[in-house]
């Protein structure tokens, strides 16, 4: 953490629209919370920081660069450092910003964690000064776009909830209908909207194309923004799909045996696949591999081909069984 500062990934111009977006969010809490603790409305300040804990930097942020910081590639390690020079930045003013309602709380974090890791900090989290919004992180443009972004992304979750299709499942691509101010701020964020929502590509448009009228499409709309979603899966969509069902499986049979989620393992094994499913995994194997954190995925047609402790789970209307080692 002293090396590789907020200050040298923006040297090194690792820092993404994500982290962008987090640290402008930061600087508007800090105003507010402040604001609000001076007239003594405690219970709104509060209020203010939770909702950015919760909701802006765990439920919003986190996912999005979850993907960057699981992988090992060392081409990417400037990356990662930037993510975690961002949440270093982010967490300790939440930290100081907490300290004044939960002081025994901040001072084991910032004894625990901040002064560990970087000895030259002040002694107590007290003898901190507090901190103060700066004006050259705060981008009100990203923000709005980020509005736009998290507003679509909640459409196609309830398109694919009407359409009955899990997150997990990739789909090949999707139509936005909607004004050329919300199409352009989606079109600077495309990269993260086609990450977050799970669909291969995207495309914008002010009127609804002829095409949406067949059946491979749902629809939803809220506010003039129209989204049209292809609902059709071919078999490499479907295989990826089973690979991510599959792989959440093998992550939660992992943490039920208690393994450190950063561990590699020597190999995950699923047993009881048909054969059409097998043809459709074999491809992402690799993915799997990477996602779930193994050295090599095995897949069975047989329990009986391998002989280990099998765990049981249900994968919609079948029974799958899973042993990792």
């Amino acid at each position: 953490p002293q090396k590789h500062t907020l200050e040298w990934a923006k040297r090194e111009n690792q820092l993404k629209n994500p982290d962008l977006w987090l640290l402008s969010k930061l600087q508007q809490v800090i105003e507010a919370y402040t604001a609000k603790l001076e007239t003594c409305e405690f219970n709104f300040a509060l209020a203010v920081l939770e909702d950015y804990v919760i909701e802006t930097l765990s439920r919003l942020y986190v996912p999005m660069v979850r993907k960057e910081l699981w992988t090992d590639d060392p081409e990417t390690l400037n990356r990662r450092l930037a993510i975690y020079a961002t949440l270093w930045h982010v967490v300790k003013a939440v930290t100081l910003l907490f300290n004044p309602v939960t002081p025994y709380l901040s001072e084991a974090l910032y004894q625990k964690v901040y002064r560990k890791l970087n000895p030259t900090l002040p002694e107590s989290v007290n003898f901190e000064s507090w901190p103060e919004p700066a004006e050259k992180l705060r981008n009100t443009t990203l923000e709005e776009k980020f509005e736009v972004l998290f507003k679509c992304v909640s459409l196609v979750y309830s398109a694919r909830q009407s359409a009955k299709l899990k997150r997990r499942w990739p789909l090949s691509r999707i139509v936005v209908v909607a004004s050329e101010k919300v199409c352009n701020a989606l079109r600077n964020v495309e990269e993260l909207f086609l990450e977050l929502a799970n669909v291969k590509t995207a495309e914008y448009t002010q009127e609804v194309p002829e095409s949406a009228s067949q059946k491979e499409w749902t629809s939803v709309s809220e506010d003039s923004v129209q989204l049209l979603l292809d609902v059709h899966r071919d078999e490499k969509l479907l295989g990826e799909g089973l690979m991510r069902d599959l792989a959440r499986r093998v992550q939660s049979l992992r943490k039920e045996l208690g393994y450190v989620p950063t561990d590699i393992l020597e190999a995950a094994r699923i047993a009881e696949l048909d054969n059409e499913s097998i043809a459709q995994l074999k491809p992402y194997l690799k993915d799997m591999e990477e996602l779930v954190r193994v050295k090599k995925v095995y897949l069975h047609s047989k329990r009986e081909e391998f002989e280990t402790e099998w765990h049981e789970y249900r994968l919609d209307d079948r029974k799958v069984y899973i042993a990792i080692s």
